[in-house]
């Protein structure tokens, strides 16, 4: 008698759950892992809140949790006082090490291959750093992590027989948040990455006092990869949405006199300002687009008027250290400093100015004070070059021990080599340090060492450097020494390369102005928007030109050593580069 169907389905299903019963229960058992952990990292200023799966959690400004999270898809939600930032979808698989997921990508993360070397020694000392820049990445796995989040140790204990290199991996997050993350996007040539977590930024901090270092940071990186009139463009529109933000108009104002639409922009203000007359917010701005005279006197009267606001106070301030008013100036930035939650912005040129006035020693006094106040403290690689200006020490002087405490403080797992070329370079010392093998070449301090290494032989070998380099790496040359290449440049007949080395230093400056300032059509002091520093960059292009032509260039060199109150490139020039020649192209790229 044959079975039925029925039947053998049934004898079917009676042998399938027999044998899949067991794998269930396997499957099932306490030593099967059904999630991993992942490591969530916040560069916010501000905690966050985050919905993981069926995981709910907040996560410090700046901080780390880790939460066990469910293989496979897992929905990610990502919010800051209620305001939601982000929606994301990530794939947990188990073939890791580590997960991280880095909210907004806005943290620095960082991997680091540490080196330890030893002859034959039983213990083996000094590690090397060799840091890799993670930020801007929402999420990354990685294998073969031995240190995630800890130190690694200062040294290890090996076979006796053992010698030569041993390399561990190092996955950290170094101090200073989100703009960390942007200075290592844009210093590693990722614009685009740059200006997504820029923007990401300003959405989840609408009301931050940094907002305008987020915009600024944005602008740049949009600038790099649409353009300048695509980023005036995004400013525009962030200042229509933000009528009520000073940090928006003022954005929106330097773009707008890049593009050499300054009238325009006065245009603007003197027309809502005949609108709401009684706006500090519009007058000031309208003063910002004046003339120098009519800025000052506009900000003086504001001032009389409204003693208890900042905006004529910010000004003002400028307005002074412009015309070299030391003393009226410092009058402002003492009290600015005393009362300002946006006094960091006008810190250097504080400090310039007491330097101005003879009064060194006390800048160097001030700004050690604010640098050694908190010694766990990140310190900025500029922060160092502007203290060693201060005190007119370089990064190779043993007796300078502060100096060398910031050296230390400011390295955070990257090359202490490439700081210290960096310093020297930008110090101008005679002998610059060969930079550490393995180096990005478009890595920003890379760049800017080989400039500022050229700038000081002379402006023709500095030509055929920024002929070849990347924008990016101008962040690290400065304003001052990218002004004073770009008026030499013009000087020698190179607009192109002029053109584009200032563009790079994003100045609110245009071709057209430099071109006219560097060939006598208009004056030095008729540029309101520079500093000291750049002025005497042109004060000293002017001389070279009128030196070269056999004029008396006497007025226009003494007016550059006036104005370079600190060492820097201008000092540099001065000292070192040779008797100019009448103008000829640098390097061969024509006019813009």
């Amino acid at each position: 008698m044959k079975p039925s169907p029925t039947s053998l389905w049934s004898d079917v299903l009676v042998i399938l759950g027999m044998v899949g019963l067991p794998l269930v229960l396997v499957l099932m058992g306490p030593g099967v892992k059904r999630s991993e952990s992942v490591h969530f990292v916040n560069g916010l200023d501000v905690p966050v809140q985050i919905v993981a799966g069926d995981n709910r959690f907040d996560v410090p400004a700046e901080g780390r949790i880790k939460r066990e999270i469910r293989r496979g898809l897992v929905d990610v939600d990502v919010s800051a006082k209620g305001v939601s930032l982000v929606h994301d979808t990530l794939y947990v698989s188990g073939d890791k090490d580590v997960r991280v997921y880095n909210v907004l990508g806005a943290a620095p993360l960082f991997m680091d291959a540490v080196r330890y070397t030893s002859s034959s020694a039983k213990n083996v000392n000094a590690p090397e750093r060799f840091p890799q820049p993670l930020g801007g990445t929402t999420f990354q796995e990685f294998d073969h992590v031995d240190y995630a989040f800890v130190e690694p140790p200062r040294s290890l204990s090996v076979d006796e027989r053992q010698s030569g290199s041993i390399s561990r991996s190092h996955l950290g997050v170094l101090p200073g948040g989100w703009k960390m993350t942007l200075r290592f996007l844009l210093a590693g040539n990722r614009p685009a990455e740059a200006g997504r977590v820029a923007q990401a930024v300003l959405r989840a901090r609408p009301d931050a006092p940094e907002l305008s270092e987020a915009a600024s940071l944005g602008m740049m990186a949009l600038e790099q990869t649409e353009g300048v009139l695509a980023a005036t463009a995004i400013a525009r529109e962030w200042r229509d949405a933000n009528l009520e933000d000073f940090d928006a108009h003022r954005l929106w104002a330097r773009q707008m006199r890049r593009t050499g639409r300054n009238e325009e922009t006065r245009a603007y203000y003197a027309r809502a300002l005949s609108q709401a007359p009684d706006s500090m917010l519009l007058a000031t701005m309208l003063a910002r687009t004046e003339p120098g005279p009519e800025a000052t006197a506009r900000l003086e009267t504001l001032r009389r008027a409204h003693p208890e606001s900042p905006l004529p106070r910010w000004g003002l301030s400028l307005r002074y250290l412009r015309e070299n008013r030391w003393a009226e100036a410092l009058v402002l930035l003492d009290a600015m400093e005393q009362e300002e939650t946006h006094y960091d912005i006008f810190l250097e040129e504080h400090l310039r100015a007491l330097t101005a006035l003879g009064r060194r020693e006390e800048a160097v006094k001030r700004f050690s004070q604010r640098l050694f106040e908190d010694e766990k403290a990140s310190v900025g690689w500029r922060d160092v070059l502007l203290y060693a200006r201060l005190l007119g020490r370089g990064p190779n002087d043993a007796g300078a021990k502060d100096l060398q405490k910031l050296i230390a403080r400011a390295v955070e797992g990257r090359s202490e080599e490439l700081l210290r070329a960096w310093l020297e370079a930008s110090l101008g010392e005679s002998k610059v340090r060969a930079l550490p093998a393995g180096l990005d070449v478009n890595n920003a301090s890379v760049v800017a060492v080989r400039v500022l290494t050229a700038l000081a032989k002379s402006p023709e070998s500095a030509a055929r450097v920024c002929a070849t380099a990347n924008r990016a790496g101008f962040s690290q040359v400065g304003t001052e020494a990218g002004l004073l290449l770009a008026g030499e440049f013009e000087r020698l007949g190179d607009s192109a390369l002029a053109a584009k080395t200032l563009e790079a230093t994003g100045l609110e400056l245009t071709f057209e102005e430099l071109r006219d300032t560097v060939h006598g059509a208009r004056t030095v002091e008729s540029l309101a928007a520079l500093d000291g520093a750049e002025r005497a960059a042109l004060h000293l292009v002017v001389a070279r030109r009128l030196e070269a032509r056999g004029a008396n260039a006497q007025k226009a060199y003494a007016l550059a050593r006036q104005e370079a109150v600190l060492p820097g490139p201008v000092t540099t020039a001065l000292a070192r580069w040779p008797v100019p020649v009448a103008s000829g192209s640098v390097a061969g790229v024509g006019t813009p």
